[in-house]
């Protein structure tokens, strides 16, 4: 795993760096590259897609800030992990828009930076989840993650991929939401859908807008409870804690 280091502020960086060589070595891990710069110029100027796995990014820094730096990053590369290193939790929000895998509080104490290392291994082991559903040529397992949303039609349920595609289950609306809704992502918003949260872009005030275009709407009556789950959703993932007992 190759890491970089962007912070302006040289007893940080070091202080970073020592906790990251802390965890490999209880570990027993072998980092490949741990680049440091001290601006966002600086990185970006040696940045390519695919060069790190890893990059921790100080949001306040003279010149280009953390977070548009990190906003560039993700032009060219939708991969990297990015942790998100600052003063102050006022970017909480903004740094999901981003998709940051945490978010760590100054000063660094080993603890977080720990925790941090620990969701970044974890995040793989999430898009292993996956549930055993009855379709037309047979039962399937399907990863969770692969899921936008799904809605109950002529007594089947039609799931809509995040890649477009659709798969038809023949199940109760019943028996699958239950197998669904054990995780804390997914939402029963409206009679016979639900949505999963990775796939929205945005909450509008009576329906939500996934990353494809298309509008989920949201019953009136679901709907506070509905806005409710999906920002504790959206802050515990950009704080980097756990949400249901789930690890983001």
């Amino acid at each position: 795993m190759n890491i970089a280091i962007v912070d302006d502020r040289k007893t940080d960086s070091d202080r970073l760096v020592g906790f990251i060589d802390t965890y490999a070595e209880q570990h027993r891990l072998q980092w490949g590259a741990m680049d440091r710069f001290s601006s966002g110029e600086e990185f970006l100027g040696a940045f390519t897609a695919g060069k790190y796995d890893l990059i921790f990014l100080d949001i306040y820094m003279d010149g280009i800030t953390g977070m548009e730096t990190a906003k560039r990053i993700r032009r060219a590369d939708h991969g990297c992990r990015i942790i998100f290193i600052t003063t102050s939790p006022e970017f909480a929000v903004e740094s999901y828009d981003v998709s940051a895998s945490f978010y760590l509080l100054k000063p660094i104490e080993k603890n977080g930076v720990f925790a941090a290392l620990d969701r970044c291994g974890l995040q793989d082991a999430e898009r292993t989840r996956a549930v055993e559903v009855a379709t037309h040529f047979g039962k399937t397992v399907l990863p969770v993650h692969d899921i936008s949303y799904t809605e109950y039609v002529r007594r089947q349920v039609l799931i809509h991929l995040k890649n477009g595609q659709d798969m038809e289950v023949s199940m109760s609306q019943k028996d699958f939401s239950a197998l669904l809704l054990q995780y804390p992502w997914f939402c029963d918003c409206i009679k016979g859908i639900l949505v999963n949260f990775e796939d929205v872009d945005k909450l509008l005030e009576d329906r939500f807008l996934l990353k494809s275009g298309i509008q989920i709407p949201i019953s009136r009556l679901k709907y506070r409870n509905v806005r409710e789950q999906f920002l504790e959703y959206s802050y515990s993932k950009v704080r980097g804690g756990q949400y249901g007992g789930t690890a983001y």
